[in-house]
């Protein structure tokens, strides 16, 4: 008896545990809304449902796999994609006894819903809503999903967007929940990838033509090839019936849209769409999560085998993994409150969205969620050609770059990417273009040969002449030149808000440090031979005259910070049909135009006055002709100015590509033509200068003795008169050769002739030696003597000391006597300038680091004096102290 007993009593345990556990079994309700009759969305619906349907007994098997027998039961409702029906069923499935809610598809639906939702303790998730609001766990504290949200492709779209090489976009979104979220964050992150975003155009959702018509009418002056669609495959077939009209779906244009144009290849098969709407999908590129991985073809093939007529459509599989979601965090909730709690849906407080979702390897991969239950996934882009779609690329969620799965097809059937800015309608100068290569390297180049010479007269500082035109305003003119290249090389490419204020500020100042060194060497030479009291110019040291000059640089610097101040320059896209260009200007357009004027109107000012002063001076003499080059300049800058003020206040929408070409090389002509008349000729002096041979034998065109060189000899009559052949050179012009002349001083009839022997007959240049001064020791010239005539100088070649000496003797009594080498040896740059007078009679004046040697042998009415070139004559009683 005893065995049998006990094999009685094992199977009473078993039929007890069986009944217990059949007693503890909980069949748990979810209800399932969707928008079945949704003429648009319910192919997508419908599959969706399907594959939930077939998923139940999945769903259960695992149940029982985990030690429960509790079972899952849907309850399906139809929102038809309606709000109020969508609400009402989160009202029915709680009035059912639901636990848990799947759908609705769109966001905007599925807002409304998870609010009512909220109020009956129902966890509801999706698998296509995809708007930012949802993921605010205050107001939707019982909400998940199992796509990612708008967040996360609003990231990936502007990471592919970079990741292509397009720079700039075109925008248009729905007005909907689903379109403004991806449009916000997408504008977010664009502009921390420096992606422009050159229009954004929103449009009604189920809107008529006229509606679709004004935002594309936006897009095809943008200014770019890429146009981002943010919103469904309903709207966008006839939006991209009508794009197609207006020319915006061609072989140079990309349509990238967002995963909500998933379902427009499904709907373009149906028999009421034509060939030619079928076509303009051709290229279309959406961002889709990537649903499909290897964990969903077990699922997928148990799908086929049982229902071989159904396709599995886009979200599908995302339902799916709701669905095992919501059994697994109810589960879950079973162990942590009990079964009765979660069929009341009586959580307590402490048992939140964290402690409900449970992490797992589903059909659409790994399922892992974030603090606000949304889905962490990667996405993929999907490529649509033919009525095909493919992937063509994947980006990581991670980071990684971005990888080619299969060449995109765009839309002239090529896998060649297309520019956001086709070559041809590029209305502006890129660095990387040949335009602008060749214009960086010719500013480079120019910019070096600047430094160069500045470099090579500051070896030469120590000359006269270095010393004579001095080096601290040469390093000035030189220092204002390079800036404005460099404000010339930020006028190529797209602009920034920095870019666009430096270009002002950088051109501007380097303007004024031109102009303010260029006047106070032209006010300088203007004291200096102009003046009515020689002493007077004691106030004309460099330290003085650069104080002038920082001055000059101070005003057009406070209109500049004003003008910044009040209304900062701003790229600004300008685009028409034909090219598509960037201007800077100010938000504020009467800021900008006042204070553009007056920098303009502050530098004409300064313009004029160093004509006045060019002019003045234009017969002083100099060894380097400075008076007549800064004419040169001040004349060269104010055409210059005159090519290209007009371009500043013209609209330049139809020829901005042709203006900045206008612009760049009117500047830079402004810029060369200045440095070699401001700096340049003066290094370029230097170097002829020491090539030259002087004192070799030169080759003559005729001349009394072997060497080609006559003696100085006495003309037969006229005692006081001396004739000689010797080489002569005019030694302030550039380029200038030696050539034999005869030079004749006529002592009684005051005139010093100097004429040159040409087919038998002598022509040349007759001088009053009143108005002819002289060098008797040029420097590096030892065996010459320097006339200065008519603002030119004529270097004149001796062949012995003897006959130079001769010459000089008997040019001193006559003519006014300038020795740069005794203004080097008697006067340091910089210093104040004095008068003083020798034993011999003559002043020597210094100034600026230049001296003045003034012979009082021959003057007005007998008394001593000297005269500037000017024609002004000075008594040695006003050069001594003033009249009293």
């Amino acid at each position: 008896m005893a065995p049998r007993a006990s094999v009685a009593l094992l199977a009473l345990a078993a039929v007890l545990l069986v009944v217990a556990r059949q007693a503890h079994a909980a069949q748990f309700k979810i209800a399932v809304t969707l928008p079945i009759a949704n003429a648009p969305m319910g192919t997508v619906a419908q599959s969706a449902k399907d594959v939930l349907d077939a998923s139940v007994n999945d769903i259960n098997q695992w149940a029982a796999s985990a030690g429960t027998n509790h079972t899952f039961q849907l309850i399906h409702y139809d929102s038809e994609n309606i709000l109020s029906k969508g609400v009402k069923s989160v009202f029915s499935a709680a009035q059912s006894g639901a636990v848990g809610l799947i759908g609705d598809y769109s966001s905007s639906v599925s807002i409304p819903m998870s609010l009512s939702a909220q109020q009956f303790n129902l966890w509801q998730c999706v698998g296509a809503a995809t708007s930012p609001e949802l993921s605010n766990k205050t107001n939707h504290p019982y909400f998940f999903r199992t796509i990612p949200p708008d967040v996360a492709q609003s990231v990936f779209l502007a990471r592919f967007v970079k990741a292509m090489g397009w720079n700039s976009v075109a925008v248009l979104f729905a007005s909907d929940a689903y379109g403004t979220g991806i449009m916000t964050n997408f504008m977010n992150k664009a502009n921390e990838l420096e992606i422009r975003v050159n229009t954004a155009q929103s449009f009604t959702p189920g809107d008529d033509h006229e509606g679709y018509a004004l935002s594309l009418d936006a897009i095809v002056t943008a200014g770019t090839r890429i146009v981002l669609y943010l919103g469904t495959f309903p709207d966008f077939i006839p939006i991209a019936r009508l794009a197609r009209e207006k020319g915006l779906i061609g072989n140079d244009w990309v349509w990238l849209a967002s995963e909500g144009t998933n379902g427009v290849v499904d709907e373009l098969k149906k028999p009421q769409y034509s060939a030619k709407d079928r076509e303009v999908v051709n290229g279309l590129l959406f961002a889709f999560p990537a649903e499909r991985t290897p964990g969903s073809e077990p699922f997928l093939n148990a799908y086929r085998s049982q229902f071989p007529q159904r396709q599995v459509l886009p979200y599908s599989l995302y339902y799916r993994d709701c669905f095992m979601s919501l059994a697994r965090g109810i589960i879950k909730a079973v162990a942590a409150v009990g079964e009765s709690a979660v069929l009341a849906r009586n959580y307590p407080a402490t048992f939140s969205l964290a402690q409900f979702l449970v992490p797992y390897n589903g059909v659409t991969g790994a399922v892992g969620f974030d603090a606000n239950g949304d889905r962490v996934s990667d996405y993929a882009i999907m490529n649509v050609y033919g009525m095909e779609t493919k992937t063509a690329y994947l980006l990581p969620v991670n980071g990684s770059g971005l990888i080619k799965r299969d060449p995109p097809t765009f839309f002239a059937g090529t896998s060649d990417v297309p520019k956001d800015v086709p070559t041809m309608l590029q209305g502006y100068i890129t660095y990387k273009s040949a335009g602008g290569i060749a214009i960086l390297l010719l500013l480079g180049s120019i910019a070096a040969v600047i430094v160069a010479t500045m470099a090579y007269l500051f070896t030469k500082r120590q000359s006269s002449a270095v010393k004579n035109m001095s080096l601290p305003f040469l390093s000035l003119i030189s220092a204002g030149l390079l800036m404005v290249l460099g404000a010339e090389a930020l006028w190529l490419d797209v602009p920034t808000a920095m870019t666009c204020n430096l270009q002002s500020w950088i051109l501007l100042v380097g303007m004024e440090l031109v102009l303010s060194a260029v006047a106070a060497k032209a006010y300088r030479i203007w004291k200096i031979f102009d003046n009515k009291a020689l002493t007077k110019l004691v106030q004309l040291s460099n330290t003085r005259l650069f104080m002038s000059c920082l001055l000059i640089v101070v005003v057009q610097s406070a209109i500049l910070v004003v003008w910044t101040l009040l209304s900062p320059l701003q790229p600004m896209l300008v685009s028409s049909l034909t090219s598509n260009s960037y201007e800077c200007r100010s938000a504020n357009t009467t800021v900008e135009t006042a204070f553009k004027t007056i920098s303009i109107a502050y530098n004409a000012v300064l313009l004029i006055v160093l004509a006045v002063l060019a002019y003045k001076t234009r017969k002083v003499y100099s060894a380097f002709r400075e008076s007549v080059f800064i004419a040169y300049a001040v004349q060269n800058v104010f055409l210059c100015g005159v090519v290209v003020t007009p371009f500043l206040y013209l609209s330049k929408q139809n020829f901005a590509l042709a203006s900045t070409y206008i612009k760049l090389f009117t500047v830079t002509y402004a810029v060369c033509f200045s440095f070699a008349c401001l700096v340049g000729r003066i290094a370029m002096a230097l170097v002829l200068a020491s090539k030259s041979n002087v004192g070799i034998k030169m080759s003559m065109e005729g001349g009394s003795s072997n060497d080609g060189t006559s003696s100085a000899e006495h003309v037969p009559g006229k005692a006081s008169t001396m004739s000689q052949k010797c080489p002569v050179k005019i030694a302030n012009r550039l380029f200038e050769t030696w050539h034999t002349q005869r030079i004749t001083l006529f002592a009684l009839e005051g005139f010093l002739g100097l004429t040159r022997l040409t087919n038998n007959t002598e022509q040349g240049k007759l001088f009053k030696l009143r108005a002819v001064q002289f060098d008797p020791t040029p420097s590096n010239y030892p065996l010459c003597i320097e006339l200065r005539a008519d603002n030119v100088s004529y270097l004149v070649q001796f062949s012995k000391d003897e006959d130079k000496a001769k010459w000089v003797r008997a040019l001193s009594v006559h003519c006014l006597v300038h020795s740069k080498s005794s203004a080097t040896r008697s006067s340091g740059n910089g210093r104040n300038g004095g008068a003083t007078t020798a034993a011999n009679g003559t002043s020597t004046f210094q100034a600026g680091g230049m001296s003045y040697t003034l012979s009082t042998h021959y003057g007005n009415g007998g008394a001593g004096g000297a005269r500037s070139q000017t024609g002004q004559w000075h008594s040695m009683h006003d050069v001594g102290g003033g009249k009293q």
